[in-house]
């Protein structure tokens, strides 16, 4: 008898999950005309609001996407005597996302490491510019930095720099972007024989 009510069960949620997926969901939608469906005569277009109107009366914001912001970092390598280093390769490794609990959020990681293996170089006077754009963090972001000399007689020590943007340091955000941030750093290589 519990194999019969089971094939009858299992048999039964076939049947209305087909029958569900064949209708759709149409009759659930709610329409701006008095409830009644738009006839095919009159082809209306709708744009969707972002405020949808809660049980409160109070309206909400509905959004789907991914938070992202600009971070860019941009400076001069020099030597021990301030003159720029042209062609020095400007090596980013990776960059930490720091999370921090809040009322309303409670991260699964603290640090998010995003492997980032992205090369440039120095213009002629030695400056450089890094861009990044990818998820804020809610506390702070460390781009890991290695100026390099990369010649095949490279004639400069490596140095390594770590900036840090914190989320108060992004500006001119809206909706899921949450703004830009700039770091101006200056690098002196030191020669190999000093």
């Amino acid at each position: 008898m519990k194999k019969i009510n089971r094939k009858f069960i299992k048999g039964t949620n076939w049947a209305l999950a087909g029958l569900i997926s064949l209708l759709g969901f149409s009759s659930c939608e709610e329409y701006d005309n008095g409830g009644e469906s738009p006839s095919s005569e009159e082809p209306e277009l709708s744009v969707p609001s972002n405020d949808i109107p809660s049980n409160d009366n109070e309206g909400f914001s509905v959004e789907y996407g991914t938070p992202y912001a600009e971070f860019v970092v941009s400076g001069k390598v020099t030597d021990s005597d301030d003159r720029g280093l042209q062609d020095i390769g400007v090596i980013v490794s990776k960059v930490n996302i720091h999370q921090r609990t809040t009322s309303s959020f409670i991260p699964d990681r603290n640090v998010i490491t995003h492997e980032v293996r992205d090369t440039s170089r120095t213009s002629a006077n030695g400056d450089f510019e890094y861009h990044y754009s990818g998820m804020p963090g809610n506390d702070s972001i460390n781009i890991h930095i290695k100026f390099e000399d990369l010649s095949e007689n490279a004639r400069f020590e490596a140095d390594s720099e770590k900036v840090t943007f914190f989320s108060s340091d992004l500006k001119g955000g809206e909706g899921w972007y949450e703004g830009r941030a700039e770091k101006k750093i200056d690098i002196k290589l030191k020669n190999k024989g000093e």
